[in-house]
């Protein structure tokens, strides 16, 4: 894969985060606001020297410094994964043994598959399942499987960060002060609500959304500040359990942009220093949102091989609840509402392993697909499409 890696020192101000939540994307708006040190702006044009640019490796001795290094990410762009995996690789050369991994994208109640998948006493499938991954995650785990792959290898350990789901989808609904005791003692006992600026941010993302500025504000606003408190309380709950570990975590960026989301208030609880490393970010570049800017050349994951179909969970099975009109089930033959029975003759239960299955398929791959319909059995043979093509949401600069 062709890689370049570009490393801009980057101070730091004000942004927004345009998505449903903290770490949707890495979209960003300047606003411009005098520093304590600098008068107001004039002029909002950012100048980077070209000739300054520096690699990974060479800002790696700077970030070792610390006991926390964040980077961000988008979700859904490879590119950004590829950029953690070579941040963790320039820092194992300074940490050594003493390199852990923090992981927005597992929650820490699944924390003991993450260490059985390090410690080589489960496979990927299984940690995949373990730790729900497509039920809570969602996200295509190719895009991350470099970084558990090295883990692996390396036996770096990957801490467990998140909340629970319900967890989150609770508070959305009740608020913090809604929970009930054994609700109320999975968060930590203080969170932090002292920052304005975090508030406003928060705000502006839920009635972009919801077409809204007020109705509800309150408890996703709780939610928010519970995501973030509660990876930061984790993280240091680590830290402070195994004193001499250093950790590199991996967020969306809107979870660590501008210091904002966890840094801030895990430093507050780890009572040490962190550094913000922000990822291929499409902006105006602006003072105080991090400590160094990642640009780098786009990469795709190879396509993968799709049937063309959406998904249901339901008590009498996985149902086609729609088809893509120039999918390769439609075209075979398979309806919507039909129940997917079986694919290549592993048995179906959830969606789950659907998604589990076709991990790995390419487009052209042979399939058999056998579904219920009408209490009769039907048989499908096709091959995999590769998705149709769509722009990708590539590096934009100012």
């Amino acid at each position: 894969m062709n890689k370049k890696f570009l490393v801009t020192i980057l101070p730091l101000i004000l942004f927004n985060i345009i998505g449903l939540s903290a770490c949707s994307n890495n979209q960003l708006s300047y606003q411009a606001k005098a520093t304590p040190s600098a008068k107001e702006p004039t002029n909002n044009t950012v100048a980077i020297k070209l000739k300054s640019l520096q690699t990974i490796s060479s800002i790696s001795p700077d970030l070792a410094k610390h006991k926390v290094v964040f980077v961000g990410e988008s979700h859904t762009n490879y590119a950004n994964h590829l950029n953690q995996l070579a941040i963790i690789k320039s820092l194992q050369k300074h940490w050594g043994r003493k390199l852990s991994l923090g992981l927005e994208m597992v929650q820490q109640p699944f924390q003991s598959y993450l260490d059985d998948y390090v410690g080589g006493k489960i496979t990927e499938r299984e940690m995949l399942i373990g730790t729900q991954w497509y039920e809570r995650w969602v996200y295509d785990f190719r895009l991350y499987r470099p970084i558990f792959d090295y883990a692996k290898k390396n036996k770096i350990p990957l801490i467990a960060l998140n909340i629970p789901k319900e967890l989150t989808k609770r508070i959305t609904k009740v608020g913090i002060n809604g929970l009930n005791k054994k609700e109320r003692q999975q968060l930590p006992a203080f969170i932090d609500r002292s920052n304005t600026q975090y508030a406003k941010r928060i705000k502006k993302v839920f009635g972009g959304h919801m077409r809204t500025s007020s109705k509800g504000f309150e408890k996703f606003f709780d939610a928010q500040l519970a995501w973030d408190e509660g990876m930061a309380f984790n993280a240091t709950k680590y830290l402070k359990k195994h004193p001499t570990q250093h950790m590199v975590i991996l967020a969306g960026g809107g979870h660590v942009i501008g210091r904002e989301g966890i840094p801030s208030r895990l430093d507050r609880q780890n009572h040490s220093s962190s550094a913000v490393v922000l990822n291929n970010i499409s902006t105006t570049l602006s003072a105080y949102q991090g400590d160094y800017l990642l640009d780098s050349n786009e990469a795709k994951l190879p396509p993968a091989g799709l049937m063309g179909i959406f998904m249901d969970n339901t008590e009498t099975g996985v149902v086609v609840k729609g088809l893509s009109r120039s999918g390769a089930a439609k075209k075979s033959g398979v309806k919507k509402g039909d129940i997917i029975v079986a694919l290549n003759n592993s048995l179906i239960q959830t969606s789950n392993d659907i998604k589990l299955w076709g991990l790995d398929k390419k487009p052209h791959d042979p399939v058999v697909l056998k579904v219920k319909r009408k209490n009769k059995e039907y048989t499908y043979r096709f091959l995999l499409k590769a998705p149709a093509k769509k722009p990708m949401h590539g590096l934009k600069h100012p």
